[in-house]
């Protein structure tokens, strides 16, 4: 397995922007060097009958396993759990700045060659940004705590500073070139406006 098709065929009429999501997910997640795997938007060309289109998301390691797998293999000790820590606060600062709710733990991927840290990849963005964001200021509230691995506050106020301190012209830059048939010009709006608004309100957000 080296990459994921999405949406796939089940959802293929379907209006959410997931494609533009995944990728705007991705470029947002590696300006901040946090592990979401490498998005890709497919083809010049759309396609009937995706409507928003389609992305490729990359596997994230040669033996992932998504981590509720991972756990039924007892392949996640304490140790390793514990070592997760500093990403998984890190990501929930993240997936509150992009409000994607619909976090859990079956959203990401292990590395099961991990010896002492443990590898892990945040997968599945296609329900956060416009899907949740229908004008500016949209009132969303924070993402809950999904992961069974502990989170440090500090961690999380770093995250929250450094969020606070991606300027608008990236933003900007990283939506805005999404092309419209992945993202209408009124979801683009909605995206750029709510990533502006919300990026120094996130420490309040998770009260930090």
């Amino acid at each position: 397995m080296i990459g994921v098709a999405k949406p796939g065929a089940a959802v293929a009429h379907d209006t959410n922007c997931r494609a533009a999501h995944e990728k705007i997910a991705f470029d947002l997640a590696h300006g901040l060097e946090l592990p979401i795997p490498p998005v890709i938007l497919w083809g010049k060309d759309i396609g009937a009958p995706y409507a928003r289109g389609r992305s490729i998301s990359a596997w994230a390691f040669p033996q992932a396993k998504k981590w509720d797998e991972a756990q039924r293999l007892a392949a996640l000790t304490p140790e390793l759990i514990a070592s997760a820590g500093p990403v998984v606060s890190a990501m929930r600062v993240f997936h509150t700045w992009i409000s994607d709710t619909d976090r859990k733990s079956d959203h990401t991927q292990v590395d099961l060659d991990s010896i002492d840290v443990l590898g892990i990849a945040f997968i599945d963005h296609a329900f956060s940004l416009s899907y949740q964001w229908k004008q500016s200021d949209a009132p969303v509230g924070a993402c809950p705590a999904y992961m069974p691995a502990p989170e440090t506050r500090d961690i999380m106020i770093q995250m929250a500073d450094r969020i606070a301190g991606v300027s608008d012209a990236e933003i900007e830059r990283i939506v805005n070139r999404i092309p419209v048939g992945y993202l209408p010009l009124q979801e683009q709006r909605h995206i750029v406006a709510n990533l502006k608004s919300r990026k120094g309100k996130l420490s309040a957000l998770l009260g930090l």
